[in-house]
């Protein structure tokens, strides 16, 4: 018989998409009575496969390494990225572009500066460590940038 504790973990752990055996385990249940409990709940293991899928793409686009995803729910993180790419045509290069551009969004919002306001500090920023003797190639890879992107930027003149 499971506890309305017991019962609420299972249900949050469900609409995470975890595995009924994961979260047996991690309560301390047998399988078989998440089955049951998921089953008197009308729902499919479709269903939680899906909602996997959608946590797995919720984490990363926010942010969360693949292979904390992975580790979470007890796979590889290739399995992660596979996975999501077949049966979701996911991009992970893509959803980690999002995810940065969405804490910058977020950083400029709370410090209140517009977006042309940061660009304009980031290149002053630039200048400063190419002046200091810092290597473009260096600014770049601290940056996340091209080395095309630096050497333009330190170019430029209006800044």
């Amino acid at each position: 018989m499971l506890t309305p504790e017991q019962k609420k973990q299972i249900l949050d752990g469900l609409q995470r998409g975890v595995t009924d055996t994961l979260i047996a385990k991690t309560i301390g249940v047998k399988h078989m009575a998440v089955f049951q409990f998921r089953k008197s709940l009308g729902m499919t293991s479709k269903q939680v496969v899906n909602l996997r899928y959608d946590t797995w793409i919720r984490l990363i686009e926010t942010g969360t390494p693949v292979e904390r995803v992975a580790e979470l729910y007890k796979v590889r993180a290739s399995t992660v990225l596979t996975t999501l790419y077949r049966k979701r045509n996911f991009s992970y290069t893509e959803a980690k572009v999002r995810a940065r551009l969405s804490l910058e969004e977020a950083f400029r919002a709370a410090l209140g500066l517009t977006e042309k306001e940061m660009k304009k500090q980031q290149r002053a920023l630039w200048r400063n460590l190419a002046a200091g003797g810092m290597a473009v190639k260096s600014i770049a890879m601290l940056y996340n940038v091209s080395v095309a992107t630096v050497r333009r930027s330190l170019r430029n003149k209006d800044t």
